[in-house]
């Protein structure tokens, strides 16, 4: 210690204490417990679900959600803030407290544009078909673009499928088949996530933001419950199977199981205040009269430093 420390410290029983072996000591019996158990239970590695392979073994499902993007039908459209200009759905308490409209739109997204407009547009450079078929679609007027795209999304209902491809009853669908089929091929070719990033900051972009956007909704629904991942059982977040997930999230997650705030169209916004106010009480503890003077009440501290108390008991 300093002399300053000596100075202070005289006359205070004090004992020797190795916090770096201490330290240590317990990095090594965590580390050896953490590796015993990685191999002897060790979670699934399930890969990522991509759109590629979306597109190779559910050619429907990827063709409902690349309609559902081009007719404006899907809920990301009008979710509101960080993505869309759609004050009026952002989560709100007690009239004035919503974070999403006071920042307003900090990652603007129009999904008909960014997830099939412009991919197809690509796509036009290197197939003339999907160009003239793009041209053609983009020339009509608005509510014969809607007509074509919702012929084409009730014939999916019907559709049948060979292989990776998907075989459309006779109809009216006007460019939109062709459009379609262009989406499936750069699914396929699993290039969907790449026409989606940000090219103004290629190859130094790490914002993979639209193409995680463009995977929600039902699709990744279904996947998650698939796998058992949907964490609807005691608040936990699962891993693939019946591994769990964060446990350590479990005060977070368990709040969504509380009726009231379940079913609350501000559930997200609700529980995240609930728990930045606990995190706040105790940050600030310390200073908060009558909660600062529980570890008085309850004495834990004298187990902790018994032999202390024992000997210095007066």
């Amino acid at each position: 210690m300093s002399v300053q420390s000596e100075k202070y410290l005289r006359g205070v029983p004090t004992k020797p204490y190795d916090l770096l072996r201490e330290g240590l000591i317990v990095l090594a019996i965590v580390a050896v417990i953490v590796i015993v158990l990685a191999i002897l239970a060790g979670s699934p590695d399930y890969p990522t679900i991509t759109a590629g392979e979306v597109a190779t073994k559910q050619p429907v499902a990827f063709l409902q959600l690349c309609t559902d993007y081009l007719s404006g039908n899907s809920d990301l459209q009008t979710y509101g803030p960080p993505y869309t200009n759609n004050p009026e759905n952002a989560q709100t308490i007690l009239g004035f407290v919503s974070p999403a409209k006071w920042f307003g739109v900090t990652i603007p997204v129009d999904a008909k544009k960014d997830f099939i407009l412009t991919p197809l547009a690509k796509v036009a450079k290197i197939d003339p078909t999907v160009g003239s078929a793009l041209a053609a679609f983009e020339q009509a007027s608005a509510s014969q673009q809607a007509a074509w795209t919702k012929n084409f999304g009730d014939a999916l209902d019907k559709a049948t499928t060979n292989g990776s491809q998907v075989v459309m009853p006779q109809g009216d669908y006007g460019p939109v088949e062709t459009m379609m089929v262009g989406m499936l091929h750069l699914g396929q070719a699993g290039l969907v996530e790449g026409a989606l990033a940000d090219s103004s900051l290629l190859p130094y972009s790490l914002d993979n933001t639209k193409a995680l956007l463009f995977m929600e909704g039902d699709l990744e629904e279904n996947v998650a419950g698939q796998l058992d991942m949907q964490g609807g059982q005691w608040g936990i977040g699962h891993e693939t199977g019946n591994y769990p997930g964060a446990w350590w999230l479990w005060p977070y997650t368990f709040l969504y199981q509380v009726p009231a705030i379940a079913n609350s169209p501000n559930a997200d916004l609700l529980v995240g205040l609930i728990i930045g106010a606990f995190l706040l009480i105790l940050v600030f503890l310390p200073v908060i009269p009558i909660l600062n003077r529980i570890p008085h009440w309850i004495k834990v501290y004298r187990i902790i430093w018994r032999d202390w108390y024992r000997n210095y008991r007066t």
